[in-house]
């Protein structure tokens, strides 16, 4: 009776480390495109550098875990890759090509080995649909960002940023911003009545082509992205004839494939003036 009171104990101790080890002290949020890139990146403690880390999707079970990547083994999904870096202690997850369906909850995670439970960090995925626009250089254009009721509030400061990655370009890619209102060719209006802040570029150039987020962030808290934007920009062809001449005009145009990159087609159109 004993030996059988005893074991149960310690079940019970096994639980309860399995339990603990699970804790998390927060919730890291990263946030990604369709057809774009995410790096996840995964803290680990002093000790682990050798063992084995994973990305574990969903609830994560003890038993039966989807694991789309894991180091030292081939990834299971040709989307994720996973890198260690051991002496910053960070192993970074890549993936690539996101869909709508790649949001949600994730755990980064290492192998402890043993009796004890893995070292679990839970991750929030975000995905953000693209909006395309496209427009010809010394052109201006505005950007509409709706955002909800919230972030109605004169404390949490509007933005737009430039770049695939919103934690870089929030830090060194913002074009402009409801504090400052306007940065040369780049201005910020928002109407919080309406719920939306309309961002103007003048004078469109070629290098105003790639990804712009539409932020809004606070003192001290985590920018919310509200927004994407996939800003295209064409040179403006002009072509002098004379009355009576053919004229052929080839047009350059674009298809969007759910898998990342772009497929250019063209048509020509004979014009006789």
């Amino acid at each position: 009776m004993i030996q059988i009171c005893d074991h149960k104990h310690l079940i019970f101790l096994l639980l309860i480390m399995s339990v603990l080890a699970c804790e998390t002290t927060e919730i890291l949020t990263f946030t990604g495109y369709e057809g774009g890139k995410v790096e996840i990146r995964c803290p680990y403690k002093s000790g682990y550098e050798e063992h084995i880390k994973y990305l574990c999707r969903g609830e994560c079970p003890r038993l039966d875990k989807d694991i789309p990547v894991e180091s030292g083994s081939p990834a299971k999904d040709e989307r994720f890759s996973l890198t260690d870096d051991r002496t910053t202690r960070i192993f970074t997850v890549t993936i690539t090509d996101l869909r709508t369906e790649d949001q949600g909850k994730y755990w980064c995670s290492v192998r402890t080995g043993n009796l004890q439970s893995d070292v679990y960090t839970e991750i929030n995925l975000e995905i953000k649909p693209v909006s395309v626009v496209s427009r010809v250089t010394g052109e201006h254009l505005n950007i509409t960002c709706h955002y909800n009721s919230d972030l109605k509030n004169k404390i949490r400061i509007k933005f737009i940023c430039k770049g695939s990655d919103p934690s870089l370009c929030e830090t060194s890619g913002i074009k402009a911003s409801s504090e400052t209102n306007s940065n040369g060719r780049f201005s910020l209006r928002d109407d919080e009545s309406a719920g939306v802040f309309t961002v103007t570029i003048t004078d469109l150039t070629l290098e105003d082509s790639g990804i712009y987020w539409c932020g809004a962030g606070e003192t001290g808290q985590k920018n919310k992205w509200i927004s994407v934007t996939r800003l295209n920009i064409n040179n403006m062809s002009v072509v002098s004839r004379v009355t009576g001449e053919h004229l052929n005009i080839t047009c350059s145009f674009f298809h969007y494939f759910h898998l990342p990159g772009l497929k250019s087609s063209s048509c020509q159109s004979t014009i006789v003036l």
